[in-house]
């Protein structure tokens, strides 16, 4: 008969897991899609499309008003989490990736780009870069900026600034003028 041994773990042995941050997406004006869908439906409704070029506007706004709609629903639902293993992005609006998992090895780079002179963080916008496993092509998600998920994510990917230009610090960036700052 083989001897059983029992093995105790202690609370020292057992590493706990960092919780994972979660960031959500950014809000996003519906108003011009809501207000676009409205003015095509409004047109059929008021008997104005007898004439096909009018017909074809008002399908157009509607259509377009959809497509806006559902495109501010997107970056609404969206949402980052970010762990000691990965960069997860889950969006349940997207049923055809509803979740991308992007490993720290391989997410090489970060861009914050400065829309405009004099902005505000909602004027400014991140890339983050992945390159899947045996693919050469790198796939990116922009999303609005967020100094706290910026600065997880250059910590947890180990990127550092790609030149002089860009800061050491993600959580600084200057909105002074147009720009595009790289952390590879």
């Amino acid at each position: 008969m083989a001897d059983v041994v029992n093995t105790i773990t202690t609370p020292e042995e057992v590493a706990p897991a960092k919780p994972s941050i979660i960031y959500t997406g950014s809000s996003n004006n519906l108003v011009p899609g809501a207000a676009l869908l409205f003015a095509g439906v409004l047109a059929f409704s008021m008997g104005m499309t007898d004439v096909f070029f009018t017909e074809a506007m008002a399908w157009t706004f509607a259509i377009w008003g959809v497509l806006l709609i559902y495109g501010g629903l997107i970056d609404i639902n969206e949402t980052y989490e970010v762990t000691e293993d990965a960069l997860i992005i889950r969006n349940v609006m997207r049923p055809w990736a509803p979740r991308k998992t992007f490993d720290w090895e391989r997410v090489n780079r970060l861009d914050v780009v400065v829309h405009r002179n004099d902005a505000r963080d909602s004027d400014v916008t991140m890339h983050v870069y992945y390159q899947p496993e045996g693919e050469l092509a790198n796939e990116r998600r922009d999303r609005v900026y967020n100094p706290a998920l910026a600065q997880l994510i250059t910590d947890y990917a180990g990127l550092r600034p790609a030149d002089k230009d860009t800061p050491k610090d993600v959580t600084r960036i200057p909105h002074k003028e147009k720009a595009t700052f790289i952390w590879k």
